[in-house]
């Protein structure tokens, strides 16, 4: 661990989720906000758990995917706009379409996406 990546580490951003059905996504996710400074950093991989958490956790950021299992993360993604959390899509789809109007102006990062990109959308 470099100087660099261990000051990050020590400057924490407060806790994450990461709702993503795919655990080797989830997993990769995970570490990229932990190297970004976020602790602790949880992955769920279905809705009913993320809701759970929502109810019983305050989060700084979450990444969201659109698409888990054979669900969209909309209704999710509305719990979060009324907690205040902040919030971007993640999406392994090219032909989603737009977002509802709700959504206006939340990025969705496509997949695979880097440490990079998701730092420059803190």
């Amino acid at each position: 661990m470099t100087p660099q990546t261990y000051q990050a580490a020590a400057q924490t951003r407060g806790a994450a989720l990461v709702v993503e059905d795919n655990p080797i996504i989830a997993l990769d996710t995970q570490m990229m906000l932990e190297e970004l400074g976020f602790s602790p950093v949880e992955t769920l991989a279905s809705l009913a758990e993320a809701a759970e958490a929502l109810a019983a956790h305050l989060f700084s950021f979450v990444i969201l995917d659109v698409k888990i299992g054979d669900d969209t993360s909309l209704a999710f993604a509305k719990q979060l706009l009324e907690k205040g959390t902040k919030f971007i899509f993640a999406s392994g789809y090219s032909d989603l379409g737009p977002l509802p109007t709700d959504f206006e102006g939340h990025v969705i990062l496509s997949k695979p996406y880097t440490k990079a990109q998701i730092g420059a959308l803190i």
